[in-house]
């Protein structure tokens, strides 16, 4: 790119191309099972209901499938992203400087501890806090509105 005067390309560190492939199989494994789980969840008597209507494979799926196995599954991968935002802390074991190894050679530095501490907290409770809030938003969205049956 001559325009812009950039050379030598973009280097990604050995450390997080390894982080990022182990949390991306160990929670691609979790995600896509409950994503089976889900779509398993979902009432063969609806299917074949909406089959009988005469619907197509492809409207059976986007109106009756997706719908209720987004309500089944919902909860459960908003807790798997939370968790998967709170593993990120584990590129500590491939050597790789991320928050909370910035936040410990800080406090080694400066002695600093509950400033740096307070910090550290205050950015993970407010990353999680907003991807919960984000999925709460979904949740209420494709909630079922009416009178239903609470358990």
């Amino acid at each position: 790119l001559q325009g812009l005067n950039l050379r030598g390309g973009l280097r990604i560190p050995p450390e997080f191309s390894a982080l990022a492939v182990a949390i991306a199989i160990y929670g691609g494994s979790y995600i896509a099972e409950i994503v089976r789980g889900g779509f398993k969840a979902v009432g063969k008597g609806q299917v074949e209901a909406a089959l009988s209507l005469g619907l197509s494979p492809w409207r059976v799926f986007t109106l009756v499938k997706l719908p209720l196995a987004l309500r089944a599954m919902l909860p459960i991968l908003a807790n798997q992203y939370v968790w998967l935002i709170k593993a990120t802390t584990m590129g500590i074991a491939v050597g790789f400087t991320d928050f909370f190894m910035i936040v410990a050679l800080t406090i080694n530095h400066s002695g600093q501890t509950l400033e740096a501490i307070g910090i550290l907290m205050a950015g993970f409770l407010t990353i999680n806090l907003s991807l919960a809030a984000v999925f709460n938003r979904i949740n209420k969205a494709i909630a079922l509105k009416g009178n239903q049956l609470r358990g």
